[in-house]
């Protein structure tokens, strides 16, 4: 059986630059909780900690799949691309809770952007809050559109300090990726016409299409998976560094 491996540990300098050319629980809730943008208005939040990048499948399999996988994947292999998401733990303003957020670089670019601008970590202690625009043109969720502006310097309360060392939300574990084993009997479960990818424009090879292939919207859809109890703040690797930064 194939091992998991857990979602890479985000940095805001490299995850964005420009590409050159060449080669615990919740409050007793046991279920994690997301940070909805799905519908049209203002989102405020304050970033917490460490970032994390990992690539998922949507479809046609439903799996969390690890760049260190790319020549065994099968779905990878036969031309279904994976998508490269991040995600990062943030106070949600309209209630106060401690929440994911989980977005493609149009949301993160941004926070990247912070970080180049007043070199600042936008997650760390003297980060500050974010308003997340949402619209949604003609009300095709397929189009939406994210504006990302920063606010004022937001230093985290003494309350928000006890939050977040009770209910961090271990974000390698649960962005861990799928067994390599798991992902390949979905993959062989599925029918032959199934396995067959979309062409896609700038493919070197022209692939087959299915008769009135139709490419389904991206859904925001999370999986439940539960939040580790470990300290944040053990002076151990990463998070050594990121309480340091936090508080």
């Amino acid at each position: 059986m194939s091992e998991d491996k857990a979602a890479q540990s985000g940095n805001w300098d490299e995850d964005f630059a420009p590409k050159t050319a060449g080669g615990g629980s919740q409050s007793g809730d046991t279920k994690n909780k997301y940070m909805s943008l799905s519908e049209a208005g203002n989102h405020r939040v304050r970033l917490v900690g460490n970032h994390v990048k990992f690539y998922r499948h949507w479809s046609p399999v439903k799996a969390i799949t690890h760049y260190d996988y790319k020549s065994e994947d099968p779905a990878w292999q036969a031309g279904f691309y994976p998508s490269k998401r991040f995600a990062i733990n943030v106070i949600d303003r309209s209630d106060g809770q401690l929440k994911i957020l989980e977005k493609g670089a149009q949301v993160f670019q941004a926070f990247s952007e912070y970080k180049s601008l007043f070199d600042k970590n936008p997650a760390g202690k003297d980060g500050p809050d974010f308003n997340l625009k949402v619209e949604i043109p003609g009300g095709d969720k397929r189009s939406t559109k994210y504006t990302v502006t920063h606010l004022d310097s937001a230093p985290f309360t003494e309350a928000e300090k006890a939050m977040i060392r009770e209910n961090i939300f271990d974000l390698p574990k649960i962005y861990k990726s799928t067994p390599l084993d798991k992902i390949q009997e979905q993959w062989d479960a599925l029918p032959d016409e199934d396995k067959i990818a979309p062409v896609r424009e700038g493919d070197k090879k022209t692939a087959p299409k299915k008769e009135a292939q139709t490419k389904l919207p991206t859904k925001e859809v999370m999986e439940d998976a539960p939040a580790n109890d470990d300290d944040l703040f053990a002076e151990t690797g990463d998070k050594a560094e990121e309480s340091s930064e936090l508080f």
